[in-house]
């Protein structure tokens, strides 16, 4: 892009930008700066640290970022202010420590961030410094950003576990809020399916027109975008490249070790299950007997013969035959040697010795890199300069034209592939990566160039762009008249849900009502009050079922239906150590909210902490 600037420069058109770009920074940008003159940049005071505007900012964006929210929709969430108070609260706690003498040193804050999952290499299981910092990356800041806040994030829970570490809720708390939590109630269910519900008519011309009308957001097409693709392929280049044979010799000369071939040996190889058996093979062979018919006279199916073609020493599939293997002379066998897969011996069959390719036989291998290079530097350049021309506002297919270029045409095509006319889209190379990319554009926009694989890359423009339509009623009349059935069948369960309620709520057997309407009758476990063990029972029927009174009903949608329950039994609260100490858990965890939070407002009493809110509100985020 500079260098792009730089070669356009001089041009009237950029000038002409060059002014409105100033003239924007004059009502926008700098002249806030001028504007501001003398006007304080603190946003908060904590003890003798100050919060600048710029640190909330990237606090703020940083978070906003990290949850994928746009920045305008955070600041009207209120989350300026909640990133504010967090960096309030890490200012506080960094003073209380040192105040303490609570001082975390750097190797702890290193080894809590290499045993961070996030940072480790799932093939190896190590940290990566690659994936540490890509995460840096992903969130908005840099290391020394990172490592400081994980320093605090440490001494604050440093000094959390001091402050808490003996807060236990008394047990005249934890025993109602369990009976509570573990009261569990029982009900008859009765399940009615949509699609059982036959009586629903055929939808006339007039319903059909009516629902395609009320309803036309499910029916639309998707966006459709045509497009232009230019793809570089290094092969294509190559083919114009030429490789002399002094550039070849020069690279053979720089690259002497790669030629430089070890040794080569190939062997028989006899695996026995036992010792004995080795032995008796080996001397058998060294006695003259082929090792062929040495496998055969033992007599035993277990053992193999499994030959090993030419492989250098180092390169041999079991470590502890390299030696040995290695040391023998053409057709003399090797002692037994053990492995986890039985008792070895290796005979000699041939050796290749160690050599150097001689550039002759090398020649075409280094030419066909070479010109790969070669072709990879040329296609760079072309690319460069093809996308300077289209910064000059040449026609994309005249500047493919120009440098060598074959631009191919995609017919209207949505982002998953399928093609407006419906006809599969002619081969792309590259199709997932290209409609990304076009996908992501503006109408007339090119995208920066884009990579494929190790050889090819792209470049495309989007013409144009068909926006989702509500698809004529002719053509989506069947999915219309389906989703008009659908509707008229979950109307009518929901009538029959409403009957069924009744008849329940008169103290029918809820598996006689279920046999007359066609539902299904089930009697639910005891359930929790959270819904934990509902299983297939909606959480908002649980919720009902617990406002209930026995013998009370409640109705739930389901997917595909409707459930209506009648309360049948409240069972009390059982003995369960391990639900119990679960409860004790979450008010140890509410305490240590409630004391935080009161410590939290000491804190600011004792060290003084100010908000300018006029700083505060000159933060404002328009997308």
């Amino acid at each position: 892009m500079l260098q792009l600037l730089r070669h356009k420069v001089g041009s009237v058109v950029v000038k002409v930008l060059f002014v409105l770009l100033i003239l924007s920074f004059a009502v926008w940008g700098i002249g806030d700066i001028f504007r501001n003159r003398g006007q304080s940049d603190t946003v908060a005071t904590v003890g003798d640290v100050t919060i600048s505007l710029q640190q909330l900012d990237s606090q703020f964006r940083s978070v906003a970022q990290s949850q994928q929210i746009p920045l305008s929709v955070a600041q009207q969430l209120g989350f300026p202010q909640r990133v504010l108070d967090n960096m309030i609260s890490g200012f506080l706690y960094d003073q209380l420590a040192a105040d303490l003498g609570y001082d975390l040193s750097t190797d702890a804050v290193a080894d809590t961030v290499r045993n961070d999952q996030r940072f480790r290499d799932p093939a190896t299981n190590q940290f990566s410094r690659d994936r540490f910092l890509q995460a840096l990356q992903a969130g908005g800041t840099n290391e020394a950003g990172f490592i400081a806040y994980m320093r605090g994030q440490l001494q604050q829970q440093g000094v959390m576990r001091a402050l808490f570490s003996g807060a236990e809720p008394p047990q005249a708390l934890v025993d109602p809020i369990y009976k509570y939590r573990r009261e569990a109630r029982v009900a008859d269910t009765i399940t009615l399916r949509n699609a059982d519900q036959t009586g629903v008519p055929q939808p006339t011309q007039a319903d059909l027109e009516a629902y395609h009308k009320e309803h036309g957001d499910k029916f639309q097409s998707p966006e459709y975008r045509t497009l232009s693709v230019v793809l570089l392929n290094t092969d294509e280049f190559a083919k114009t490249v030429t490789v002399s044979e002094d550039e070849a010799r020069t690279q053979y000369d720089k690259s002497q070790a790669s030629y430089q071939k070890p040794e080569m040996r190939r062997f028989d190889q006899v695996i026995a299950p036992t010792k004995e058996l080795a032995d008796q093979i080996a001397a058998a062979v060294r006695g003259g007997k082929a090792v062929q018919q040495a496998v055969d006279d033992s007599g035993n199916a277990a053992v193999k013969l499994i030959p090993v073609d030419f492989t250098a020493k180092a390169a041999m599939p079991i470590p502890a035959l390299a030696d040995p293997g290695f040391a023998l002379a053409e057709g003399q066998a090797t002692d037994p040697v053990q492995s986890p897969f039985g008792w070895h011996v290796l005979v000699l069959t041939g050796v290749q010795p160690a050599r150097t390719v001689p550039f002759e036989e090398a020649r075409a291998e280094i030419e066909a890199q070479l010109k790969q290079s070669k072709a990879a530097d040329a296609l760079y350049e072309a690319a460069n300069k093809f996308q300077d021309a289209l910064a000059d506002t040449v026609p994309i297919d005249k500047a493919a034209q120009e440098f060598g270029f074959t631009i191919t045409a995609v017919p209207a095509v949505a982002q998953d592939g399928t093609t407006q006319s419906g006809q599969p889209l002619p081969p792309l190379p590259g199709q997932g990566q290209i409609l990304q990319a076009a996908f992501q554009a503006q109408q007339g926009d090119i995208s920066p160039m884009g990579t494929i694989d190790d050889k090819t890359s792209f470049i495309v423009r989007v013409d144009s762009i068909v926006p989702p339509a509500t698809e004529p009623l002719a053509k989506v009349r069947d999915e219309v008249a389906a989703a008009w059935t659908e509707q008229k069948q979950a109307d009518a369960s929901a009538a029959l849900a409403a009957d069924v309620a009744k008849r329940l709520s008169a103290g029918e057997a809820a598996a006689d009502v279920a046999k007359a309407v066609g539902g299904q009758y089930a009697e639910t476990p005891a359930l929790l009050r959270d819904g934990s063990n509902a299983g297939a029972v909606p959480v908002s029927l649980v919720r009902d079922l617990f406002a209930a009174k026995v013998g009370g009903t409640a109705t739930a949608e389901t997917p595909g239906g409707r459930v209506v329950a009648r309360l049948t039994k409240v069972e009390p609260a059982k003995p369960d150590a391990t639900a119990e100490a679960a409860v004790k858990q979450d008010l140890r965890r509410g305490l240590a909210v409630d004391v935080g939070g009161g410590l939290d407002q000491a804190l600011r009493a004792r060290y003084g902490v100010t908000v300018d809110q006029a700083v505060l509100a000159r933060l404002n985020y328009q997308e």
